[in-house]
């Protein structure tokens, strides 16, 4: 008999190592599936901030190509604003130019607008010339169309105002 409670406690023993490490497999196997889960979120996470690190790479390119791009627009507004006020001071030249040529024009207006005055002035012209050596001119000699092209590729705007005499 002893034998065969020797036995029964064995078994009771097994049964019970048997249970408990089944409680502990399944245990075990519910921490499994946990871990599992936790790491499919956890990649799942990672590819999130992959592509969120991608996002804000390319913005970050693009910030930096805006930067280049601002500062090559800035230069290229200093650059006009240089190159208006050159224009503007030769505009300014010009003007004063135009003001004593238009002067000039008005003074010799009354003198060349009659034929004596006119003769004088033509003598006096042919008088200068004369003195003066004959040079190697440049230039379109004052003819606005030669030999059937234009001399000035621009556009040429003639004012004519015509003399206002006393009655």
């Amino acid at each position: 008999m002893n034998k065969g409670v020797f036995k029964n406690i064995l078994i009771i023993l097994l049964l019970i190592i048997t249970a408990f490490s089944m409680i502990k497999y399944l245990g075990e196997l519910k921490l499994r599936h946990r871990l599992q889960d936790s790491l499919i979120k956890a990649q799942d996470e990672i590819a999130v901030l992959t592509q969120e690190k991608q996002n804000l790479l390319q913005e970050l390119r693009k910030g930096k190509k805006l930067k280049d791009y601002l500062r090559a627009s800035k230069n290229r507004i200093k650059r006009f604003f240089h190159d208006k006020a050159i224009s503007e001071v030769i505009f300014e030249e010009a003007n004063v130019k135009f003001g004593i040529l238009k002067a000039e024009n008005n003074l010799l207006k009354p003198k060349l607008n009659s034929i004596v005055e006119l003769r004088k002035a033509i003598r006096e012209l042919k008088a200068r010339k004369r003195k003066t050596p004959a040079l190697a001119t440049e230039g379109n000699l004052g003819f606005l169309i030669k030999d059937g092209k234009s001399t000035n590729p621009g556009k040429v705007k003639i004012e004519v105002v015509p003399f206002k005499t006393k009655k």
